[in-house]
This record gives structure tokens, sequence and C-alpha cells, in this order.
């Protein structure tokens, strides 16, 4: 285990903290890992947690702001997405979107059943932002909140259109035929040398995805665009990066108000796109775990 931690991990879990190594079983039969984190006995109570991952990325990357979570109280349940990771499920594809969507009802009701709470917040950071704000568009009955860290609603990195065209040519044929992801320069996620070194390093990374998840993550984009107004009524916190290299900052939460009202909390911090990675985690740890306990209350000007 000390290896899968040494390679995985991105930082090194705090020795007080019990982190509970699971696996969730999909509705198609596939299992897939959880990282359960578990608070301190002491700790006051907070809403239990479901945090999902981005595109590239996986549960590793998150260690250190799912232990902050877990030491403010809530127990954090990280699911790593069916295709990334350490998931034995074929590397970075889904069949299609209502796949994800499933999947993602699953480890809420998973989460739900775990604690015995009847509402948990969600959490997602860049795609994994997405994914969640496209389920709680469909769902919202076990959702307390929705947290979002540089969400993946509306990319500045994007393939070019010949590229989306023969994605859906081999949508229509060869669902499982790969392309590279336009995300490979570790300098769009972080500024921080140390982490650009631990991305080029990480075997784990998902440098490659299929036709058929593509094309999912597409019909996931339809599906947030044609929303109707205010279609998600629980509380919603957004943490942007100013210099973020990804996200398009200002059409992200344009798209959010459009289909959340004005009901949105907002953290801003002098970052590149992975906030996690800065050297100095703690204002940006603090603003996560205010956003869980708050739930979204109604603030718009909060400035890390």
């Amino acid at each position: 285990m000390s290896g899968f931690k040494e390679y995985y991990f991105a930082s090194t879990p705090a020795d007080d903290l019990t982190i509970q190594f699971e696996s969730l079983t999909l509705p198609d039969g596939t299992d897939t890992p959880v990282l359960h984190h578990l608070p301190p006995d002491d700790a006051h109570h907070s809403p239990p947690v479901l945090y999902v991952h981005g595109i590239e990325s996986h549960p590793g990357w998150f260690i250190a702001s799912s232990q902050a979570l877990a030491r403010a109280g809530s127990e954090v349940f990280q699911i790593t997405r069916r295709g990334s990771g350490t998931s034995t499920a074929p590397r970075g594809h889904a069949h299609s979107y209502k796949q994800l969507l499933d999947d993602t009802d699953a480890a809420v009701k998973y989460v739900v059943e775990k604690t015995g709470e009847e509402k948990i917040a969600l959490l997602g950071v860049s795609w994994g932002g997405k994914l969640i704000t496209a389920y709680a568009i469909k769902n919202v009955r076990h959702i307390r909140s929705l947290t979002l860290i540089t969400p993946g609603l509306k990319a500045k990195v994007d393939l070019p259109p010949i590229k989306k065209l023969i994605i859906l040519l081999a949508w229509c044929y060869h669902r499982q035929k790969y392309f590279d992801l336009p995300l490979e320069d570790v300098s769009l996620f972080t500024d921080n040398p140390e982490m650009q070194q631990y991305l080029r390093n990480d075997p784990y990374r998902l440098h490659r995805a299929t036709a058929g998840f593509l094309f999912a993550s597409a019909m996931l984009d339809r599906l947030i665009t044609h929303a109707p107004q205010r279609s998600i009524n629980i509380p919603i916190s957004l943490i942007l990066a100013q210099q973020d290299k990804i996200i398009d900052n200002t059409a992200t939460f344009d798209i959010l108000e459009k289909i959340a009202g004005r009901t949105i909390q907002l953290f801003w911090f002098n970052s590149a796109h992975t906030i996690e990675f800065n050297p100095d985690k703690q204002p940006f740890h603090q603003a996560l775990c205010k956003a869980v306990r708050q739930g979204g209350s109604l603030d718009e000007n909060n400035n890390e």
C-alpha cells in the first residue's frame, strides 16, 4: 500500500484521520473504488460529502481537501469515476451520459445509506463539477447543496471542430476509439513546480478518452445549456481561480446564474485551475469547509 500511496496521493494523508478503502458497485455491475474519510470523534458534525473529481484526475489529487473537510466534521466519500484512477472499468470510456448520471445516482445513494443522512453535500471539481450540475438538474432529492470548484461548464481549452466531427463519426461506428485529451500541458493545471512534476509522473492520470465518453460529455453540456431557468433550487457555492487557463469564469457564472438564479456563494482565488495544488492550501480549505457547512448562503462577495 505504501507504493500505491506514493504515486496515487498528491499529498500525504494526515496520520490522525482514517481513510477507508471501499468499493461501490455501479448499476452495470462494475465495481469502482471509493475513498471514505472519517472525521475525528470530537469533530463538530457537518454534512456528509460526495466528492467528484475531474476528467484527467482521480481521488488522489484531492486528498488534502478531503482530509480538511473530514477534520471539519464531514464524512467524505471520494468516488472514482468509471475508467479513471484505479478503476478496473475500460480506461477513459463511458457508454453514454445517462450511464454517467446513473453512476452518480448510485454514488449518492451509497453515501446516503452509509451515513444515514437523507441529504448530502455534492462537491465537484472541474469536469466533475459539470457532472454533478447535470445530475442536480435531474434529481435533487438527496442533495443539500452543490459546491463547484472551477467547474467545467464552459471551457477555454477545447477540441477543434474537425476533431469533434471525427469523434462524432467514431461515436456512430466505433465508440471505443480513443482520442487525446487537450490538457497535456501541466501548466494549465498549476503554477506550482512540485505539483507540475507530480502530474508529469502520475501513472493514474487520464490522457485519452473514447468517443463514447467524449460524446457523453458533450451531451452533459447540452443538458446544462438547455436546462430551464431556475431548474436548480438548492444552495450553490462556486469557487473560481482568477488565473484559470482551462475554464471561462464569466461564462461559467452566467450559466449557473441562469439555472440557479442568484443564490450563489462565490469565492475567488488568485490561482491556476487546480487550486488544490497551491503551496498554501489553508485559505482554499477554509472556503471549502465554509461552503459545505453553510450550504451556499446568499453571499456573492467572498474574496479569499
